[in-house]
């Protein structure tokens, strides 16, 4: 038995014994950890076996996926058909919370493929100027932003002009950068002390030296983390943030 079998038995044991719940640490360990530390110290290597891991890990991932998305989807069964069922006798109905008690949408939803797909059908279709995103906190609260210039754009350019992260400003006028969804929002992430944020967008992440990645990690204090989810992917971009507390 190879070394690469030997983990993907202990991983399939582990995983066997957790219940849906609790397998959201473990999706986070392999996409946050497990397959970035592979791919860094497997750069120019050849090996077999490497790669056999990599596709090992890839997969168990998009497994744990789908038996989360089939848990949300079963869930959601289990409440339509309550709510079907009526109430017989004197005896009321067992009272509901308020919601300001109930998460709207939970945080680990952000890696639930089936959620993305249901909130990207909201998205409007990218046909040119604007992109749209919608945006969620750790309470699950949804807010719309849209790229363009505006007083959090101007706030994030000047986060940007006083990075140590970023690199410098084109002589000619500070980069268009500034003025994306992912980059306003990770500004208002920084000023309300937000450490973890998920962006569904409608139209892909811009590319370059300063792109919207670099710049989400120069505006983003250490510790906090952004999930970006372009359209028709079917993982998401996590950015951690690399600015100074």
């Amino acid at each position: 038995m190879s070394h690469v079998e030997e983990v993907g038995n202990t991983l399939a044991a582990m995983l066997g014994r957790l219940p849906p719940q609790q397998l959201h640490p473990a999706r986070a360990w392999i996409e946050e950890y497990a397959l970035p530390t592979l791919t860094e110290i497997g750069q120019g290597s050849t090996s077999p076996e490497l790669a056999q891991a990599v596709a090992l890990l890839d997969r168990a991932r998009e497994l744990i996926d789908d038996v989360l998305a089939l848990s949300e989807n079963t869930r959601g069964h289990l409440v339509g058909y309550l709510a079907t069922l009526g109430v017989s006798g004197e005896q009321p109905p067992p009272s509901l919370p308020h919601p300001s008690t109930t998460p709207r949408i939970p945080t680990d939803a952000s890696r639930n493929r089936s959620w993305i797909d249901q909130v990207r059908e909201r998205l409007p279709k990218y046909t040119g100027g604007q992109t749209t995103g919608l945006t969620y906190d750790q309470d699950g609260t949804e807010l719309t932003e849209s790229s363009g210039r505006d007083d959090e754009s101007e706030r994030a350019r000047l986060t940007l002009h006083n990075s140590t992260v970023f690199p410098s400003f084109d002589p000619r006028g500070a980069p268009g950068v500034y003025t994306h969804v992912e980059t306003k929002y990770a500004q208002r992430m920084k000023e309300r002390g937000q450490t973890y944020g998920v962006v569904i967008l409608n139209k892909d992440m811009c590319t370059g030296p300063q792109r919207c990645m670099i710049a989400v990690r120069a505006i983003l204090p250490r510790g906090y983390t952004l999930v970006v989810w372009e359209p028709g992917k079917q993982h998401p971009v996590t950015i951690h943030g690399e600015a100074q507390p």
